[in-house]
């Protein structure tokens, strides 16, 4: 059977005061390629520019990939929008995005659905927060 290649995203930006650092997030994303037998396909780091999604777009246009790994959803954009286009274009190329803090595999659910619990779990982080 043919090993699943997975493109690493990390993301240089802090998310609610929270950042990792780029080599951790590539050493997270390794590690699990290797505990799950996939291939890892060296990460590529998002821009620091506010609100930039470029390279995670960018991934997303390759042929050559069976998924995206990246640390955590959070990394994902907030506005509904964007992830609706994020999961829309993942879909259409049959390509699985994974958050392995959080265990969640994206591949070709309900979009909606799958954006209404990524909300809602943002909410409840957010308020265990404080």
């Amino acid at each position: 059977m043919k090993k699943k290649i997975v493109q690493g995203y990390t993301f240089t930006r802090a998310v609610d005061n929270f950042s990792i650092p780029t080599n951790i997030q590539s050493m997270i994303i390794r590690y699990y390629c290797m505990v799950n037998n996939y291939t890892f396909k060296l990460h590529l780091d998002e821009f620091c520019m506010k609100n930039s999604y470029m390279q995670l777009f960018q991934i997303l246009n390759k042929k050559k990939i069976d998924a995206i790994a990246m640390c955590t959803l959070n990394f994902l954009p907030k506005e509904k929008v964007k992830l609706e286009k994020i999961f829309k274009k993942a879909s259409e190329k049959n390509i699985e995005l994974i958050f392995i803090f959080e265990n969640i595999k994206f591949k070709k659910k309900n979009i909606n659905k799958f954006i209404k619990n990524i909300l809602q779990i943002r909410k409840i982080n957010y308020l265990t927060k404080k």
